[in-house]
C-alpha cells in the first residue's frame, strides 16, 4: 500500500476521496474509491479513513501497475470548501502526474461538463509509484 498511501498523505489537509482505475485491454475498467480526511503535513501528516477502502483502492492500483495501465484521481474538499481535482496516468508500470490543463480535459471528457465549480491541479511526483 506504499503508492496509495504516499498519495493520501501528502494530499494536504482536508476531506478527500481517491478513486482508482485498471484498464484491462479485452474488459471493462476495474475500480476502486476511498473517503478520507488528511490531519498535518508533510512527513507528519496521517490519514483517517476506511482501512478496507484504502485496501481496496491499493489492490485496484496494484492491478493497473501489472497490467501498465490506468489511473488515479484525487477529489479534494479543502478546509475552505474549495473543490479541486488531480490525476496520474499509470503507463510503463509508472505513476506519471498530470498537468491541471491534463487533468481538466480527462476529467470533462470523461464526465461531462463540471456541475459545481472545481479548481484543476497539477498532481505532485509521489517518490516510489512502482508498488501500489
Amino acid at each position: 500500500m506504499t503508492t496509495t498511501t504516499d498519495v493520501m498523505r501528502a494530499a494536504g489537509r482536508g476531506q478527500h476521496r481517491i478513486t482508482t482505475a485498471a484498464q484491462p485491454e479485452n474488459a471493462n475498467p476495474v475500480v476502486a474509491q476511498a473517503g478520507f480526511e488528511v490531519i498535518g503535513e508533510g512527513e507528519d501528516a496521517l490519514w483517517s479513513g476506511s482501512k478496507a477502502e484504502a485496501a481496496q483502492v491499493a489492490e485496484v492500483m496494484t492491478l493497473a501497475f501489472i497490467l501498465a495501465r490506468g489511473s488515479v484521481v484525487l477529489g479534494t474538499t479543502s478546509p475552505t470548501g474549495e473543490e479541486s481535482v488531480r490525476a496520474w496516468m499509470i503507463t510503463g508500470h509508472t505513476l506519471t502526474p498530470l498537468t491541471a490543463d491534463e487533468a481538466r480535459h480527462v476529467f470533462r471528457e470523461t464526465r461531462g461538463r463540471d456541475s459545481t465549480p472545481v479548481a484543476y491541479r497539477t498532481a505532485f511526483a509521489v517518490p516510489a509509484s512502482a508498488t501500489a
